[in-house]
């Protein structure tokens, strides 16, 4: 297809969000075909099952309820977006794609890791992301961050623990993919994170 995927990924507090988004300007003032698209959500669907996952009042869902919600988000996503964009040579950038689930479902909450990532790619298909960029933080950085936020949500909620699984699970993938790039966010400014993210694109010329 002649698309690509730009994926984002990284644990809360990261500020994987705000250079996606910031990204997502940088190529429309650039005068690309570029959209900006978040897991989970997305569509209208996808953004009901958001709701249903990310509200603190929750906290009875099952994981592996959890882990076919996000499945499903994904799902409608690739059904109703991806699939056309990349046929339409949008450039997609998403906050969060497969690497999440594997991460959060199986490093964190203990679901197998193998059987994650074979109904990852029931769900995927070919839509396997062209770049991934990681950005990575220390607990205690992350933490001060997610404190910040106007509005905490159930993941954000999770403890110490829990974030820690998700770190060390991110790291851990990160070593076995391919096209997959690591930028550790510790004091560095929101523009210099995007200056190191823009040198990666233009190495795998995405600009």
């Amino acid at each position: 297809m002649p698309g690509k995927i730009i994926v984002f990924e990284g644990v809360e507090g990261t500020g994987k969000t705000t250079i996606a988004r910031k990204l997502f300007k940088y190529m429309i003032n650039k005068g690309k075909k570029a959209i900006f698209l978040r897991e989970p959500g997305g569509t209208e669907i996808s953004e009901k099952i958001r709701k249903i996952l990310l509200d603190c009042k929750n906290k009875n869902i099952s994981k592996k309820t959890e882990f076919l919600l996000y499945l499903a988000s994904r799902s409608q996503l690739i059904f109703e977006k991806i699939r056309k964009l990349l046929k339409k040579n949008y450039l997609i950038i998403l906050d969060r794609f497969y690497l999440a689930t594997i991460v959060y479902q199986g490093y964190a909450r203990g679901l197998d890791i193998k059987f994650i990532k074979a109904i990852n790619n029931f769900v995927i298909e070919d839509m396997k992301p062209h770049l991934t960029i990681i950005l990575d933080a220390s607990l205690d950085t992350i933490y001060k961050r997610i404190k910040k936020r106007k509005i905490i949500n159930r993941i954000d909620k999770e403890s110490v623990f829990f974030h820690k699984k998700v770190r060390d699970g991110y790291l851990k993938e990160y070593k076995k993919l391919k096209n997959c790039y690591l930028i550790n966010t510790e004091n560095k400014t929101v523009n210099q994170v995007f200056e190191m993210t823009l040198k990666i694109l233009n190495n795998k010329k995405l600009l």
